[in-house]
């Protein structure tokens, strides 16, 4: 159990970085890093609560919805990509 909690642990120290390395390149391109920092900052948020039973059923919730979705885009993206002209 201790070593989940230290990978845990490096898990939110590396979503930590991401969060400041998007800052500092928001200064120069804050269009596109911009989501990528809000993405940061809710992984961060998700990764530190891993201990509670309702935030590990609301990551996994989150989860389900995001494969969802990525494979919607991806069906779409078949389809648009392949469509005859």
């Amino acid at each position: 159990m201790a070593e989940e909690k230290d990978i845990i642990f490096l898990t939110a120290l590396v979503a930590a970085g991401v969060i400041i390395v998007s800052g500092l390149a928001a200064f120069l391109q804050w269009m596109v890093v911009i989501p990528v920092t809000i993405v940061g900052i809710i992984f961060t948020i998700l990764i530190l609560l891993q201990h509670r039973d309702k935030a590990v059923h609301f990551s996994e919730s989150i989860e389900k919805g995001a494969f969802i979705v990525a494979l919607i885009f991806f069906i779409v993206a078949f389809i648009v990509l392949y469509k005859p002209a």
